[in-house]
């Protein structure tokens, strides 16, 4: 991925403050420090078709939250987002926000910051992508999942994998990494199944390897691109980054990514108790 990533900084200069954005995400999800510092206590009972992760309880260290938040924080702002004091809040309160990704929670917790609403949102899957990443690990997701959001965060796809020789069609979530499959002859987002009412935009350029499904019942889009393996999961965001194109073809047209999540997560994170050494120390 660090290859990845050094080839988009080279070929486009101005990409360089977000990339590094991106690489400490990247590096931030591999650490196991996350899967020691976090532990899940998934719901007893959750409505059909929630999302594995709805209404869990997350304890996770604060130390690692308030580390982790600050420094991708002040490297955003390093790189021009308008972010205020964003990495002064409180960092339990704010990684609960933005796994929720509800804009009411965002927006005020970017009034309190002085920063710019539009700049947390923009950062809010970033932010969460290291404990998502670390719950999914502890998670299985339901193999039977035939919804367009994320089987374990509720989110929408980042993206859809043509994946092999055979291009089937799996969806990837770029902040838990989780993969599944959905009928590539329905709308991820609302459904519709009227192959009149579906499309794709195919660049003339490289027809073969990547298109943009489109809807225009809800006018949704979501970006298919070929690979013969799975992507890793922290891949996902530098893959969506270097296929921008894709996004402006579809906007210029009047498609869009649905914002929020496909299903509210309500995810409650409370601070881990101090780990305790041989001597009692605390750790």
């Amino acid at each position: 991925m660090a290859s990845r990533s050094a080839e988009l900084a080279r070929e486009r200069a101005e990409w360089r403050p977000w990339l590094a954005v991106l690489d400490a995400t990247i590096q931030a999800t591999a650490d196991p420090a996350w899967e020691h510092a976090a532990s899940v206590s998934l719901a007893t009972q959750r409505p059909q078709g929630a999302p594995g992760l709805a209404e869990a309880v997350v304890r996770l260290d604060p130390r690692l939250a308030r580390d982790w938040t600050r420094r991708l924080l002040t490297l955003a702002a390093r790189g021009g987002s308008p972010l205020g004091t964003a990495n002064q809040l409180e960092p339990l309160a704010l990684l609960e926000a933005v796994a929720d990704q509800e804009p009411g929670r965002l927006g005020e917790l970017a009034a309190e910051a002085g920063a710019d609403p539009e700049a947390l949102v923009a950062l809010a899957p970033l932010l969460c992508t290291p404990l998502l990443h670390a719950c999914a690990r502890r998670v299985s997701p339901d193999a039977a999942w035939r919804h367009g959001y994320c089987p374990l965060c509720g989110a929408w796809p980042t993206l859809a994998e043509l994946r092999g020789l055979e291009r089937a069609r799996r969806l990837r979530c770029g902040r838990c990494g989780a993969d599944w499959g959905f009928d590539p002859l329905r709308c991820v987002f609302c459904g519709v199944a009227d192959f009149k009412q579906l499309g794709s935009l195919v660049p003339e350029a490289d027809p073969e390897s990547r298109k943009v499904d489109t809807c225009s019942v809800c006018k949704g889009y979501v970006k298919a691109l070929a690979t013969l393996v799975a992507w890793p999961g922290p891949r996902l965001a530098l893959e969506d980054l270097a296929t921008v194109e894709l996004d402006l073809a579809a906007l210029e047209r009047g498609f869009s990514r649905p914002g929020g999540t496909g299903y509210p997560l309500r995810l409650r994170l409370e601070p881990a108790a101090p780990r305790r050494g041989l001597l009692g120390w605390r750790r």
